[in-house]
């Protein structure tokens, strides 16, 4: 997992403090590049997963049959609902506004709703596709729960799925980093559903971007209400 998350992270970070004129100083701009790294070193994985483990299925393919992508857009809206009460229910207690750590400008606020909106892609091609299709080829098994089944495999990448969010225990008070640990565990069981209904990566792509640009979009109206 960190072999394809940390070298691109790091690398879009060092280019960024070198030449953070050429981005003109957006924070945005920063995460965008990290995430193009990280897509392109998850292809690069998918690759080589492919040469290695050719039984592995990565789903990166358009659905050929149902692409469930109207549930994964209602999936997603419902996920931010769920991110947004869980990152500052103490702020709507209190009626506290929320504050907005984005930048609040013409080209700040789509370009952080693209971005994103794009870690949808980044990042499930990364856990999805590489991890769960890695594993599934080398952990036999399926976990069953009424009619929700999903492989083994699919439970352990939602356990680094939420791992790979350890950041927030060191900049998020704690209710809010907890959180973010079991609301990233039981989406990413979600994500794994979607893929194997569908066959494909797009569904779990649009939940995952969706929840993440309605969730930062909701914070922006509402740290300017």
């Amino acid at each position: 997992m960190q072999a394809m998350l940390w070298p691109a992270r790091e690398g879009a970070r060092w280019l960024f403090k070198q030449h953070a004129d050429w981005f003109h100083h957006q924070i945005w701009a920063f995460v965008g590049l990290a995430e193009l790294f990280q897509i392109v070193a998850g292809l690069i994985a998918i690759l080589i997963m492919k040469r290695l483990l050719p039984q592995a299925d990565a789903n990166l393919r358009w659905p050929s049959q149902r692409s469930y992508a109207g549930l994964a857009v209602f999936i997603g809206v419902v996920m931010a609902a769920i991110m947004l009460v869980a990152d500052y229910w103490p702020q709507f207690l209190s009626h506290t506004p929320l504050k907005s750590d984005y930048e609040m400008t013409a080209i700040g606020v789509p370009g952080w709703l693209f971005v994103m909106f794009i870690a949808g892609p980044n990042e499930e091609i990364v856990f999805r596709g590489v991890l769960v299709g890695m594993l599934t080829v080398l952990i036999r098994g399926r976990l069953r729960l009424g009619r929700f089944e999903i492989p083994i495999s699919g439970v352990i990448v939602s356990l680094l799925f939420g791992a790979a969010h350890y950041n927030s225990f060191f900049v998020d008070p704690l209710y809010q980093a907890v959180a973010q640990q079991l609301y990233a565990f039981a989406f990413g069981l979600t994500y794994v559903w979607l893929m194997e209904r569908s066959r494909s990566l797009l569904a779990p792509m649009i939940a995952h971007g969706v929840s993440d640009l309605v969730e930062v979009g909701a914070v922006m109206l509402l740290a300017v209400a």
